[in-house]
């Protein structure tokens, strides 16, 4: 008797599983100096105390994406990973953050009079280019991409790691492929890092394929909450539901990659 095919799930499974287990672990590094005082010049720090000074309340709050994430929805159906990693970057650079909510850059201090909404759009899809193409942010060679699939793993860590990249400034990070037969474990990698001041990257899809990036950005009581760029909301899922796949980030249930520090 012949015996049944092995359905195609079981076999991404298993190979997931194997390449989860040749990754190695590391623990995530503290944060160090705040992000708003990072290696800045003198003269552009001035120019950012300055006009912090001059914001109100409110706006220092919409300076935060997750304060009106639905500001911050994906622009296309293939920019989830690029829009996951410009919210990334502003909440880990304030300047950035400044400029790309306000249109003023501390760094030249000149103002760009164009709407959010047009800004958010240009960086968005300038940051997919960069993340698929040829070169890194950094100028260093990178495996490119298909963009019309989104954003690889490995171009998402790139783009994390270096001045003006999107993580903590001075962490390097890598993707990790998650073990689906210990979700619980893998779940406690990434509460850590965020414990530890790091947006994470976390690629969700079916049984199959990952489909969909969204960002890990801070704990809540046993869970974590994420960033979804697909509807521009906060989505909040806790561990056990994570590791039992009773949870949904844009439809998708099935956890595949995160971008961690090294």
């Amino acid at each position: 008797m012949r015996r049944p095919p092995v359905p195609v799930s079981a076999l991404v499974r298993l190979a997931r599983r194997g390449v989860s287990r040749l990754h190695r672990a590391a623990p995530a590094p503290a944060r160090g100096l705040s992000t708003a005082a990072a290696g800045l010049p003198a003269e552009t720090m001035g120019r950012l105390t300055a006009h912090m000074n001059r914001l109100s309340d409110a706006e220092r709050r919409a300076l935060d994406p997750t304060t009106h994430p639905r500001d911050f929805r994906q622009p296309d159906d293939t920019s989830c990973g690029a829009a996951s990693l410009v919210v990334s970057r502003m909440l880990n650079d304030q300047p950035y953050a400044i400029w790309l909510t306000t249109g003023y850059d501390p760094h030249t201090d000149r103002s760009d009079q164009a709407a959010l909404q047009d800004r958010w759009r240009a960086e968005v899809l300038a940051t997919h280019r960069r993340v698929t193409s040829l070169r890194d942010h950094d100028g260093d060679l990178q495996w490119p991409w298909l963009r019309v699939v989104g954003t690889s793993p490995w171009g998402a860590a790139r783009q994390m790691t270096g001045e003006g990249g999107s993580g903590v400034p001075g962490a390097r990070y890598s993707a990790r492929t998650l073990d689906p037969d210990d979700l619980l474990t893998e779940f406690d990698r990434v509460l850590a890092a965020v414990e530890a001041g790091h947006t994470v990257p976390l690629y969700v899809g079916d049984e199959v394929r990952p489909a969909h990036v969204v960002l890990a950005v801070r704990t809540r009581s046993d869970g974590l909450e994420f960033f979804e760029p697909s509807a521009g909301r906060l989505v909040r899922v806790a561990r056990d539901a994570f590791a039992a796949g009773r949870f949904t980030l844009g439809g998708w249930s099935v956890p595949w990659f995160a971008v961690l520090p090294r």
